[in-house]
């Protein structure tokens, strides 16, 4: 039986997902970060490695055939950086005995691929972060955003978190009005009071995944109809619109292409993927959105790009 590896090396964490030819998840595993500016290379590379091990465990005592590995992996973008990923691997699958092919392909590609099943459209993304990519049909890959929590990710988890945390502040002082964020922050975090927000928050450990989980208050409290958190919701759509404008205008290709929004918040936010969307259509009304398989993940798009590169022939040399 032939098998088929996809990876998603994320900040936060990292999926991996292995199939067979026929498409079905054989094995998974999910392990923390793989990303060298947030972890450094060398730490990166022992956690794909143990994500790897995990991955196969399940799989030796089978009789199986591993055949290629097709990964995205944030942080990971110039081809010195891929060379260096790429021969990690080479060595790591030697001392196991074990020789396939190793494609190294963006977070967008193996994305597209999951819920598309092509590599080729415009990928938005928001979830902690926010990015967007548009790859045209000849390949060429476009980028506009992804310059992390302090330089940018408008219309990203954290940014909609982080106007939370201000809108409540300002309620509290009576510059705005009264928000049902405030009681929902109370309930959902250990403190008694919004004036707690201060010690909790310039606490040494919180992170930007920390700020960006304040982002579920503001959608539960949008879906309630609460009007600050729905311009705070309204207004990071459309400053996601905004980015993913700039990147249509790269190419004339991409006013027709299909647009496909994934992460956490076009998951759980309505309002958001609304305001996004028509946005979008208001701008570029030729554009489309397809459904397309929203249960796949990118690791196992990654997979099944995997499969279709060494079904095609392709050589894995970058």
């Amino acid at each position: 039986m032939e098998i088929f590896i996809g990876v998603d090396g994320g900040g936060t964490k990292t999926e991996a997902t292995a199939i067979n030819s026929a498409g079905e998840v054989l094995s998974r595993y999910t392990g923390g970060s793989t990303n060298p500016y947030i972890v450094t290379f060398d730490k990166a590379m022992e956690e794909l490695q143990t994500v790897l091990d995990e991955l196969l465990a399940p799989l030796f005592n089978k009789s199986f055939l591993l055949t290629s590995i097709c990964l995205g992996m944030s942080g990971i973008s110039s081809l010195e950086e891929r060379q260096r990923v790429q021969s990690h691997l080479h060595s790591y699958f030697r001392q196991r005995q074990l020789s396939l092919r190793i494609y190294m392909r963006s977070e967008a590609e193996i994305s597209l691929m999951a819920v598309l099943e092509r590599q080729h459209g415009i990928l938005a993304i928001s979830g902690t972060g926010s990015n967007t990519y548009g790859i045209t049909q000849s390949g060429d890959i476009h980028r506009v955003g992804g310059w992390g929590h302090l330089l940018g990710d408008e219309g990203s988890g954290y940014q909609i978190g982080l106007q939370t945390l201000k809108s409540v502040i300002k309620s509290h002082e009576g510059i705005t009005p009264p928000t049902l964020m405030s009681s929902l922050i109370v309930a959902a975090y250990p403190i008694r009071h919004i004036t707690d927000l201060k010690s909790y928050i310039y606490q040494p450990a919180i992170t930007k995944q920390d700020i960006a989980s304040f982002a579920r208050c503001c959608i539960e409290a949008a879906d309630a109809g609460d009007e600050t958190a729905l311009r705070i919701i309204r207004q990071q759509a459309e400053e996601l619109a905004d980015t993913t404008c700039a990147l249509i205008r790269q190419n004339a290709e991409f006013a027709e292409s299909e647009l496909v929004g994934i992460g956490s918040i076009f998951k759980h936010s309505r309002w958001f993927r609304e305001t996004y969307t028509s946005l979008m259509l208001t701008r570029y009304p030729l554009l489309r959105f397809p459904e397309g398989n929203r249960e796949r993940t990118p690791a196992q798009g990654g997979a099944l790009l995997a499969c279709k590169l060494f079904t095609d022939g392709v050589s894995d040399l970058l």
